[in-house]
């Protein structure tokens, strides 16, 4: 009995020290961080490999035109909310987060957008990413991702940045659907590099290999037109060659309609 009670007063004592310790370095932390300075600027973009819509100077100077030079000053001064409010604002970045290590480093790690598609409307360009957010082009870097050019049912100006207006959404979350359903899939994402949008509504496509032009039609049933294209590619161009037809129609059901390619089939 005796024995049991020591035991349990040891485990009360050893938890107590350990509770008091992490209490006091907690205090003393808190104490120190706001005088502690800042030492590194540390600027990660997680997604650089991708795109490269920002660079780390262009963050630094966004912070530094904000705040000053951040290295040397009392980190407890430093509003990491604040500094990624002012990021977020930039068009290109879908996200940022700010945090100060103990050691005095200032860390920010930045997300870019991810375009899906660049629309090329009367007024310019600009991309849109997954989520139907607008941005302009930026004449650092260039996303090679399909580009929409034709009768665009709604006019923007070159530098609109946000969501489109209601009547303009849906048609941009139709031809968006289309977009995201190619850049999920390697081979499409690969093999798809132009969509024209006709005055009648219709959707055609300009692949990169190949010298046929593909009728899409509407933007519905995108699952199944895909895969009647996908069986042209499997069963027929291996037969017939890349040169033998100058358009495939995928528009009518359970039909694909090509069209010969009369320069190729008159040599």
């Amino acid at each position: 009995m005796f024995r049991k009670i020591l035991i349990s007063f040891a485990v009360i004592l050893v938890l107590g020290a350990i509770g008091a310790y992490f209490f006091f370095a907690q205090k003393l932390y808190s104490t120190n961080m706001p005088a502690a300075l800042c030492r590194e600027v540390n600027i990660t973009l997680l997604d650089s490999a991708q795109n490269r819509f920002v660079t780390k100077n262009e963050v630094l100077e966004i912070i530094e035109g904000f705040a000053g030079k951040s290295i040397g000053q009392p980190v407890g001064e430093i509003n990491t909310h604040l500094i990624e409010k002012l990021l977020d604002q930039r068009n290109a970045i879908r996200e940022s987060q700010v945090s100060i290590t103990r050691e005095g480093r200032l860390q920010i790690n930045i997300t870019q957008r991810k375009p899906v598609l660049r629309i090329q409307g009367e007024n310019g360009g600009f991309y849109v990413d997954e989520t139907q957010y607008i941005f302009p082009l930026v004449p650092t870097f260039t996303s090679y991702v399909p580009i929409v050019s034709g009768h665009i049912p709604f006019t923007l100006n070159a530098d609109h940045r946000g969501m489109a207006l209601e009547d303009d959404g849906n048609w941009m979350g139709k031809v968006l659907e289309l977009g995201n359903y190619m850049s999920n899939d390697p081979f499409w994402s690969a093999q798809i590099e132009h969509i024209y949008v006709e005055a009648n509504g219709d959707i055609i496509l300009t692949p990169r290999v190949g010298e046929h032009k593909i009728v899409f039609g509407d933007l519905n049933d995108i699952d199944t037109k895909f895969n009647k294209l996908y069986t042209f590619y499997k069963n027929i161009v291996p037969a017939e060659g890349w040169e033998k037809y100058s358009s495939v129609n995928l528009k009518y059901k359970d039909q694909i309609i090509c069209k010969l390619n009369k320069k190729k089939n008159n040599q």
